[in-house]
C-alpha cells in the first residue's frame, strides 16, 4: 500500500485513541511529513482537522518531525479557517519553537508572528488565542516591538474574562516580568 492509501484508509475520529493509534501506525510506516502535509492540504475540512490533530500528537513527541517542511507548513497554517486546525497548528509550532527556535528562519519566524497576531487579535476562540500567546512569547525576541505589543494586548484580553486566557497571560506576564528584573542592573 502507498502511503497516500494508508493516509485514506486511516480511520480517525477526534478520539485519543483514535489519534493516538492514527499516529502510530504514520510513525511505524514512516510516511513523511510532506505526505501528511499533501493529505490535509487535498482533503476535506473534516480530514484536514482529524489530520491537524495527529500532527500535533506527532509533534509532541518528535519536534523534528517537520523540519524539512516547516516553510510548507507556514504556509499551509496561513491558510487554515477552522479553528482546530488553527488551535493545534499553533500549538505545534510552540512546541517547536520550545524544543529548538533555531530550526526557524528570520522570515518564518516574522510569518509565525504575524500569523499569530492575527489570530490573537481577531475572533479565533480562546484556546487559539492562548497558544498564539505562547507562540509569539517565545518569538518575543525576534522584534523590539513584539513584547509590548503582546502586553498591550494582554491587558485589553484579560478583561473578557476568560479562565484559560487569562491563566496562560499570568504566566506569561510573569516570565517577563522575571526577565525585566534580571535585566535590570
Amino acid at each position: 500500500m502507498t502511503d497516500s492509501e494508508i493516509l485514506s484508509n486511516l480511520k480517525i475520529d477526534m478520539s485519543i485513541n483514535s489519534r493516538k493509534l492514527a499516529k502510530n501506525i504514520i510513525l511505524d510506516s514512516n510516511i513523511s511529513a510532506e505526505k501528511i502535509l499533501d493529505h490535509i492540504e487535498n482533503s476535506d475540512e473534516r480530514t484536514q482537522i482529524l489530520f491537524c490533530c495527529v500532527l500535533d500528537l506527532i509533534i509532541d513527541e518528535h519536534t523534528d518531525y517537520l523540519n524539512n517542511c516547516l516553510s510548507r507548513f507556514i504556509e499551509l497554517q496561513k491558510k487554515f479557517t477552522n479553528e482546530t486546525c488553527k488551535r493545534t497548528s499553533s500549538r505545534i509550532f510552540y512546541h517547536i519553537l520550545m524544543k529548538n527556535p533555531s530550526q526557524f528562519t528570520k522570515n518564518q519566524k516574522d510569518t509565525l508572528v504575524n500569523t499569530h497576531f492575527d489570530w490573537l487579535i481577531s475572533n479565533s476562540f480562546v484556546a487559539t488565542r492562548v497558544n498564539c500567546l505562547s507562540v509569539l512569547f517565545e518569538l518575543r525576541n525576534e522584534a523590539e516591538w513584539i513584547t509590548s505589543e503582546l502586553l498591550a494586548i494582554i491587558d485589553r484580553q484579560v478583561q473578557s474574562k476568560e479562565p484559560s486566557f487569562v491563566s496562560r497571560a499570568k504566566k506569561i506576564l510573569s516570565k517577563i516580568s522575571k526577565e525585566e528584573k534580571h535585566q535590570k542592573p
